[in-house]
């Protein structure tokens, strides 16, 4: 098997166990013995870091927070523990994203261009707002989580951590693509009429 095809599996998997977490949690809980949820967890950072662009800073405290959190789920077998999870995954991101406003270049400007994407002053300027963009929702989204594994019932937790907050971000990710043309082509405009 290829490296980038191999790179590629263990991509997907750590990124399926870590989406499916919500929803484990919430059938595991039933059976009262959430250290599968902790060990999956621990697996999916394990892939993670196997993954190309893990030795990254930001991605390195990322998986440092899933792994010391998937540990505690796994030892304590604790329900808060589990439930808080969502709450510090939107915190590392948060973390990480807004320590590139501060240090640029902006996170959304370094996975453009590592896309191979060539920006010019202006386009700089749109992956910062798209950055910040993304630092509000990890704001709100923390927040509603934190609601919702300390004031909610387990079925609305696991609706919103498993279902709901997936959506607003595929939401936000597809408004991006729709927005961004208009904004490339409005930079044109602006550019040609200097």
């Amino acid at each position: 098997m290829t490296a980038p095809r191999w790179s590629g599996i263990v991509a997907t998997g750590s990124l399926v166990l870590t989406a499916a977490y919500p929803l484990a949690v919430y059938f595991l809980l039933d059976r009262g013995d959430l250290r599968l949820a902790g060990l999956a967890l621990l697996v999916a950072v394990a892939l993670r870091f196997l993954a190309p662009g893990a030795v990254q800073l930001q991605v390195l405290v990322a998986m440092v927070v899933g792994a010391v959190f998937a540990s505690a789920i796994a030892l304590t077998n604790s329900e808060i523990i589990a439930r808080l999870y969502p709450v510090a995954v939107s915190t590392a991101l948060l973390v990480a994203f807004g320590v590139t406003l501060v240090r640029p270049p902006s996170m959304i400007e370094r996975i453009a261009r590592g896309a191979g994407a060539v920006l010019d002053e202006s386009g700089e300027r749109y992956t910062r707002k798209v950055t910040v963009v993304w630092c509000g929702f990890f704001v709100a989204n923390g927040c509603i989580a934190l609601a919702t594994a300390v004031l909610a019932s387990r079925e609305l937790w696991a609706v919103y951590n498993g279902l709901i907050s997936y959506l607003i971000a595929g939401t936000l990710l597809v408004g991006e693509r729709v927005v961004r043309p208009f904004i490339q082509r409005r930079h044109v405009a602006g550019s040609a009429a200097r």
